[in-house]
């Protein structure tokens, strides 16, 4: 008896280690993967790392992704480069970081432009078009989304070629424009079963349910949604399940079934919270608000509607904002609240016309089925068939000893990977923490450079300063002259007005000249002092704006009235009175107040 135990945990053990294969297959290369040589294999296994997170735990995307890029960089494999940026957007992307998410993508693309990536350039516009769509920008959401399906068709990607059109099947849905949104949808559909892309398949059926829905064509609406709600039941793929729920409970909403609408919406919100997806927290506690208006709680639904608008206004997101707006109004508006109504949806049309676009229900929905690639096939075949009864009947003798060693190898298995996060956790703190001091040593550069460019061209006004003074000084020498040749000739009137003359309209003349050209260097070095100044006193007038240009440079009043050709006296008089306009106390010097303007 003890031996065929012995032999029952062999066998156990044995068929364990096959049924389990496939599933420890992907998680054995994962924990193997700092062991493989650092080369562009390992790169584009990175890469398909960070691709396989990216919706599901945004932290272990980055840290392979991060990964990636260093070692990319140390190969200087510009592809590589390139990719971790576009995957390292589309992370943010999912973590609804935006502006993080478009600055990845833009360093993406300054690598795609030395590269031939057609469907690098693919993939970029596809990321910047659906962040353009979620921020309300439609126009260049359109652009973009253009420019996918044509770079898609050069690269043969029928996958992004689908998401494409069913992008600009989107955009046009939202523009009410039914007709070219069928177009664009049936020509997903077509590109969709061709590759036998059933994701794919579920999401189009569900933006025709959209479609079917806004043109009150309500029977035809819910089939569509059913069939795709069916396809991701059968994927199990939670958010997309999420995402059909909340359509279905939107179309519920419409015809008046509002528990019904209310009891898919409380399960979609449910799966958001576990896969923490704030954006569609948000939309769909909007929904939940006008559904649980519609049986009567008001108080309940008032609660998840200011939830939902602080929220959207958390996350910066216009177009959810824009959807929580119009629905309280809706809701105010049915309660008999007119005037909390009109508010709101002033509010709300003031927002949709900042965005430019019409109304976006289902962001989630649109924006999941766009982001959408060819999905790796990992899967390793189970064994066909046990080999016989007997072997059958000795796994079952054995269950207890292979529960027990299950249990202990599961146990070292969590240790493992707890261990292995931990010191993840710890390298993507340095990685930033060298990202992040990289970053500053180039901010001190540029404001160092900045610095002597600016102290550069002070120098060139001061010589132009003291240029003005020497040419000015000649031209009084000159006039001096003049001026006794006057007195020479001041018995002939004609002779001795000519000479005035002369003297006068050389003194205008290199006055204004000399000044203009000192004006437009001053201007362009120190732009906003005058506006500064006139917004400090309005009433300066030119003179003294003039002579408070020259105090800025730290001149003395003797060079001052050398360069205005006015005297010591006149400068101090003009100090004084911009003292008393500008408001300036006595022990507060004029120069550095004029210096730091």
């Amino acid at each position: 008896m003890i031996r065929l135990i012995y032999i029952g945990c062999f066998f156990f053990a044995l068929c364990l280690q096959i049924k389990v294969g496939k599933a420890q297959y992907n998680q054995l290369n994962e924990t193997q993967i700092d062991r493989l040589p650092n080369d562009t294999v390992k790169i584009k296994k990175l890469l398909y790392l960070g691709d396989k997170y990216c919706a599901t735990n945004n932290q272990k995307a980055l840290y392979y992704l991060q990964e990636s890029l260093y070692l990319a960089n140390r190969l200087d494999y510009q592809t590589g480069i390139a990719w971790s940026y576009l995957w390292m957007g589309r992370v943010y992307y999912y973590k609804d970081e935006y502006n993080l998410a478009r600055t990845s993508l833009n360093k993406a693309r300054h690598i795609l432009e030395g590269l031939a990536d057609d469907f690098g350039w693919a993939f970029y516009y596809f990321a910047m078009g659906s962040i353009s769509h979620l921020q309300g920008d439609q126009v260049n959401a359109l652009s973009e989304f253009q420019q996918v399906v044509y770079f898609s068709r050069l690269a043969g990607s029928k996958l992004y070629e689908s998401a494409g059109n069913m992008s600009l099947g989107t955009i046009h849905h939202n523009r009410k424009e039914f007709d070219e949104a069928m177009q664009y949808f049936q020509t997903s559909l077509i590109l969709k079963i061709e590759i036998d892309d059933q994701k794919g398949i579920a999401n189009i059926y569900t933006a025709l349910g959209r479609l079917f829905a806004d043109n009150k064509q309500y029977d035809s609406a819910r089939m569509y949604y059913n069939k795709g709600h069916e396809i991701r039941l059968q994927r199990n793929d939670p958010r997309a399940i999420a995402n059909s729920l909340v359509a279905i409970a939107k179309l519920e909403a419409e015809v008046g079934n509002y528990e019904e609408s209310k009891d898919k919406l409380l399960e979609a919100l449910s799966i958001y919270k576990n896969l923490n997806e704030k954006t569609g927290i948000c939309m769909v506690k909007t929904s939940l608000a006008y559904a649980l208006n519609g049986i009567g709680d008001r108080a309940l639904a008032m609660e998840y509607m200011l939830q939902a608008t602080d929220e959207a206004r958390r996350m910066k997101n216009p177009g959810l904002l824009l959807k929580a707006y119009k629905t309280e109004a809706r809701m105010r508006s049915v309660n008999g609240q007119y005037d909390q109504a009109y508010q709101l949806a002033v509010k709300a049309g003031i927002l949709q016309d900042s965005l430019n676009s019409a109304n976006r229900e289902d962001i989630i929905q649109e924006m999941e089925a766009r982001y959408q690639l060819e999905q790796k096939n990992t899967e390793i075949d189970i064994l066909s068939n046990r080999n016989s009864t007997q072997q059958k009947n000795i796994i079952l003798l054995s269950v207890s000893i292979g529960a027990l060693a299950l249990i202990l190898l599961l146990l070292a298995v969590l240790l493992r990977l707890k261990a292995k996060a931990h010191q993840r956790q710890k390298k993507l703190l340095e990685q930033e923490k060298t990202i992040f001091e990289q970053e500053e040593k180039i901010k001190q550069k540029e404001m160092l450079l900045l610095h002597e460019s600016v102290e550069s061209k002070n120098r060139e006004l001061a010589t132009k300063a003291i240029e003005m003074l020497r040419v000015n000084e000649t031209i009084g020498e000159v006039i001096n002259k003049l001026e006794s040749m006057c007195k020479v000739h001041a018995g002939d009137p004609r002779i001795s007005a000519h000479i005035k003359e002369i003297a006068q309209e050389l003194e205008n003349q290199t006055n204004t000249n000399t000044w203009k050209e000192f004006d437009k260097i001053f201007k362009n070095i120190h732009t906003e002092f005058y506006d500064n100044l006139l917004k400090a006193c309005p009433s300066l007038t030119a003179s003294e704006i003039k002579i408070a240009a020259l105090l800025k440079l730290n001149l003395s009043t003797k060079e001052i009235a050398a360069i205005t050709y006015k005297s010591e006296e006149g400068i101090k008089s003009t100090r004084y009175r911009l003292r008393k306009k500008l408001n300036l106390s006595g022990d507060k010097k004029l120069i550095p107040y004029l210096m730091k303007l």
